[in-house]
């Protein structure tokens, strides 16, 4: 799946999703974008820090998939926004939503759309809908 479409698609499950972006290995927005009529709340210099942050958290968690198991997504909670990171082959998904949506229901969209199987999911061969 292309990476723009992917963030595009990420972008209209959900009016409270405020930012989708693929991030590279240098911490750098590749693709992706804000909802229609949303403002950054930070400027770039310290947008660019939260995603190489991002980025190196979700590396320190991955190098621990041995013992703690593969990294499905990491999720933190701001007074203002919500931040969800989404492992990908060779970049990672930062998703932003506002602090007054059900993270567990964008989450599962989100999920959904990306095609991460949820924890408590059964291995079998039937598809996640």
């Amino acid at each position: 799946m292309q990476h723009q479409n992917l963030c595009d698609r990420i972008i209209k499950l959900d009016r409270q999703i405020r930012f989708a972006g693929i991030v590279n290995g240098r911490g750098e927005v590749i693709e992706g974008g804000f909802q229609n009529d949303v403002q950054p709340l930070l400027d770039g210099t310290d947008e660019q820090q939260m995603y190489v942050q991002s980025l190196s958290s979700m590396t320190a968690l991955e190098r621990h998939a041995g013992r703690l198991g593969k990294v499905r997504y990491s999720f933190t909670e701001c007074e203002k926004v919500s931040l969800f990171t989404f492992p990908l082959k060779d970049s990672i998904l930062c998703v932003s939503t506002s602090s007054r949506t059900d993270p567990i229901k964008i989450l599962d969209k989100i999920r959904r759309t990306i095609k991460v199987r949820p924890a408590n999911a059964r291995k079998s061969n039937r598809r996640i809908k």
